[in-house]
Formats: C-alpha cells, sequence, structure tokens
C-alpha cells in the first residue's frame, strides 16, 4: 500500500458530534493520522473550533459567532437536540485543540472560516498557536486569505479548497498554494487529470471508506473523512 495521511474530519463527525473535544478524542482511539476543524473568530478576538458563523443549527441559538464574546459563547452548548450523546458540549478554543493535536501528535488541518478571512492579527496568532505542531496545514476555499498566510511565513502549507467553478481548471499550477483538497465528486474526468497535472499535493474529502479508489489513487496523499476507522482499514488495513 501506497503512504497516506487518513484526517478526521471535524473529528470523528460520523460518530460524535462535529467540532467536540468527544469528536477529537474518538479521531485517536479511531486510529486517524490527524484532524481537520474549522476555525470561526468571536467578537473579541477568540479562535474558536465551530464550522457555522451562526449557532442556530448546531445549538439552537440565533446568534453570530463574531458578534458574540468568548464569555457568553462558554455558556453555549453545541449539539442534537434529544439525543444525550451528542448534546451539551461546549465550543472548543483552537488554542486548547492544538495544545491536544501535540500531545497526541496528530497532524492538523486548519480549515479558516469567513470570520477570520482577510485578518492578518487572525494569522500572526494562529502560526503562534502551531508553533509546536510537527506537521500543520492551512486549508480554505478563500485564496487571498491563503496568499496573506504565504507572506507571512512562506513555510506554512497552505491549501485551496475547491469547488467546479470556483478554479481555473486549465491553470491549476499558478495558484500559489501547496495543496488542493476537493470533494470525492471530483475525482472523475476531466478535473482528475488536471489535479493530478497540477504538481499540488492532493488531499479528498467526502470519503466514507467504502470507495473503491481508496486502495488505488497514490496521487492523493491524505484522506478527509467522518469515518477514520473505516477509511484506515481501507488503505493500510486492521492496525
Amino acid at each position: 500500500m501506497f503512504n497516506s495521511q487518513v484526517f478526521a474530519h471535524r473529528g470523528a463527525s460520523g460518530s460524535h458530534f462535529e467540532n467536540t473535544m468527544s469528536a477529537f478524542l474518538a479521531a485517536v482511539k479511531q486510529g486517524a493520522d490527524g484532524i481537520e476543524l474549522d476555525v470561526q473568530q468571536t467578537i473579541d478576538g477568540t479562535l474558536v473550533v465551530i464550522h457555522d458563523d451562526q449557532l442556530s443549527r448546531v445549538a439552537g441559538v440565533d446568534r453570530q459567532i463574531n458578534e458574540i464574546t468568548s464569555a457568553e459563547l462558554r455558556h453555549i452548548k453545541v449539539g442534537k437536540t434529544g439525543s444525550r450523546k451528542f448534546f451539551g458540549q461546549p465550543v472548543p478554543n483552537l488554542f486548547d485543540i492544538v495544545s491536544f493535536c501535540i500531545d497526541n501528535e496528530l497532524s492538523l488541518n486548519i480549515e479558516l472560516k469567513e470570520t477570520v478571512y482577510g485578518q492578518p492579527a487572525v494569522i500572526e496568532k494562529i502560526l503562534h498557536y502551531t508553533e509546536g505542531l510537527a506537521d500543520v496545514h492551512i486549508s480554505s476555499f478563500d485564496y487571498p486569505t491563503l496568499q496573506l498566510f504565504k507572506e507571512q511565513d512562506a513555510r506554512m502549507e497552505t491549501a485551496l479548497l475547491m469547488k467546479k467553478n470556483s478554479v481555473d481548471w486549465a491553470n491549476l499550477k499558478s495558484y500559489e498554494v501547496d495543496a488542493f483538497h476537493f470533494h470525492k465528486r471530483l475525482w472523475k474526468d476531466p478535473y482528475q487529470d488536471y489535479l493530478k497535472s497540477s504538481g499540488k499535493k492532493l488531499r479528498m474529502y467526502g470519503v466514507t471508506g467504502t470507495e473503491p479508489f481508496l486502495a488505488s489513487s497514490p496521487e492523493v496523499i491524505g484522506w478527509i473523512t467522518d469515518y477514520p476507522k473505516r477509511v484506515q482499514k481501507k488503505i493500510k488495513g486492521s492496525r
């Protein structure tokens, strides 16, 4: 088998509520090589691990992340209403999860979300937080923000998240990033050929562990999945 990494998407979110400490702990237990998480910013500048820029879907609260203080956010719990297993968990701070990754020797994929786009102060803070990590990269749909990262630290690996209509597929080599992250639906012609010839690192998201190409795509160096145990078994066998 070829060597590739398995990243737990928002933690092991196939079995635990996304972007919570329980999901990240489960990712370790399920043999993930790393975790993927999302970063937003509160009104007082705290970087928090949550996908949405507002709280209605994950907490049933009609508030925007960038209009709430970190102190207020500590009193709000996320999860699925009516589920004891998946409800009543706090929104983690990015600093705490970075420390968790260092302690557990995990790779980390930090996806930047809307409330942190284009902010040099945020970039500086993330670079400081991640100094002790052996393997970290920054991903985003926002190409200008990734360019700002490179301006502050050329050594930080950046990855552009792609949609079918968001990039110039015939000129992928022109993008000043180190990697492309893309949904498995794009692993077909003509997009697959464009990706393979781009010269960039390739990581695929949306995989579940049932895809036949998991064990036969050496060009892909990372798999981002809700089900890390399944994917590990598919590509590397049981550990």
